[in-house]
């Protein structure tokens, strides 16, 4: 066995590790799509207030997701993406610990379980260059999830100790709260759930008495409340409503969208349901009975709920992109994650006198957790080599066509051609693909490449028949 000061250096130089490993990802993630509008927007921001002015006018006309966009005007201010990318790297490490800290069943510096989890942020995140690797996607996903991560970790960690009410507890949830309120629809929606589920079972537990109530339950609800309402009610969410086409009405529509819904879980998050559900069997024939079962799995039930919830609260807004189960997605992983670890560390016996911790049967269960998540991350590392390469080779290609661009504003250019992106480097940690010039000059990416540069006009060539440089 591992002794415990060994796998602390092995979980913190894991932990160092993906900070390095998405830093340099982030590093190779060239400036695209709507990181060249709003950087354009923020150029004319004179000093931070005017930045507040900007997601003012942001709120009224766009959406109410201000906390994601103040964010990535923060940084856009700043004009060096190299301190994006830093930071970026900081929220994915701290993520990965938020979720670790939500699964009770780890042990003291589970360096297995933590290394599922990150594989878990690496292989199941369907959006990944949409949520991660993308500084406009990063700051209205990556960011905003772990704002809900820590408020939702604060907030179970003091329920579980019945913490005293102090003015600093307080202050702490409140901001917390209000910022997780405040982060996007339907993963605020599920931190609000949390806040009240987590209430009510402390209700039940005090046999429907209210006794227990504290003013920093009080004031966490309250914050999530507030941060929830200033989003909705942000006028610019209706203006982006009305223009949404949906070939549906009525009763009609919502079962569209649920048919839509079910789709992208099987889609996307199929391996995941499936592993809950497998861990939730195991753990039905390893428990006693069914209050043991219950206990056991508590945890595992209450995120896959609020996953559930979450991926399913977008049956509100006539369509959505798969980028906004993000949440949903940050959900399951905690309940699979928490499965997994109860797998893990229950120590199975074969029912013989001879079979200790040392027995057949533990031994080929922890052989199979161990080889299992070594496996997996040395996938990941193969993955993670090949497709740097392919994101170098795209970086290479932006900053080429970028300089080239550039030559031509200073000349005074007005109608240009720039070449496309070579197909063969595509891969799933790069948006840039889906953000690459068009042939059509009408094209909206085309647009903001010509007005960051100051052209009439952008068009598209496909690179194999370009020939300029």
């Amino acid at each position: 066995m591992i002794q415990n000061k060994t796998k602390k250096n092995i979980f913190f130089l894991m932990a160092f590790i993906t900070f390095i490993m998405v830093a340099v990802y982030e590093y190779l993630t060239p400036v695209m799509s709507d990181d060249i509008f709003y950087g354009g927007v923020v150029s004319g921001a004179k000093n931070i207030f005017d930045l507040f002015g900007q997601e003012y006018d942001h709120y009224l006309h766009h959406s109410g997701r201000n906390v994601a966009h103040i964010i990535l005007r923060f940084f856009l201010f700043s004009g060096n993406k190299v301190i994006f990318d830093i930071v970026a790297a900081l929220v994915f490490t701290l993520e990965s610990i938020l979720i670790y800290l939500n699964v009770d069943a780890r042990e003291k510096y589970d360096i297995r379980i933590y290394g599922v989890i990150l594989c878990f942020l690496w292989f199941f995140d369907p959006a990944i260059s949409n949520t991660v690797f993308w500084e406009t996607g990063a700051c209205n996903y990556l960011f905003t999830g772990t704002i809900v991560l820590g408020y939702v970790t604060l907030f179970r960690k003091h329920m579980k100790l019945e913490s005293e009410n102090s003015v600093g507890l307080m202050i702490k949830l409140a901001v917390l709260g209000l910022l997780a309120g405040w982060c996007n629809e339907n993963t605020s929606g599920g931190v609000i759930l949390v806040t009240v589920i987590l209430l009510a079972y402390k209700w039940l537990q005090n046999n429907k008495s209210f006794k227990f109530l504290k003013p920093w339950m009080v004031v966490s609800l309250v914050a999530n409340l507030i941060g929830f309402a200033f989003m909705i009610a942000s006028p610019g969410n209706y203006s982006r409503a009305e223009g949404a086409d949906e070939e549906h009405t009525g009763f009609m529509a919502l079962m569209a969208r649920f048919l839509k819904i079910v789709l992208n879980i099987k889609e996307n998050y199929l391996v995941l349901t499936v592993m809950f559900v497998v861990l939730l069997i195991f753990v039905a024939y390893v428990a006693v009975d069914k209050r043991k079962f219950m206990e056991m799995t508590r945890t595992m039930r209450f995120f896959g709920f609020i996953a559930l919830a979450t991926a399913f609260a977008l049956i509100a807004v006539p369509s959505s992109q798969i980028r906004t189960y993000y949440g949903a997605g940050l959900f399951l992983m905690i309940a699979v994650a928490n499965g997994v670890a109860i797998f893990a560390n229950t120590k199975l016996m074969s029912g013989s006198a001879s079979d200790q911790e040392k027995g057949l049967a533990f031994v080929m269960q922890q052989t199979a957790v161990t080889s299992a998540v070594v496996v997996a991350l040395l996938i990941l590392m193969f993955s993670y080599i090949e497709n740097g390469a392919n994101l170098a080779r795209i970086k290479r290609e932006f900053n080429e066509r970028d300089a080239y661009l550039q030559e031509l504003a200073d000349k005074g250019e007005i109608d240009v051609y720039a070449p496309k992106l070579r197909p063969q480097w595509d891969n799933r940690f790069s948006f840039a693909y889906q953000s690459d010039l068009d042939e059509d000059y009408h094209f909206w990416i085309n647009q903001f490449y010509a007005e960051k540069y100051g052209f009439d006009t952008v068009s598209g060539v496909e690179r194999e028949e370009w020939t300029e440089y």
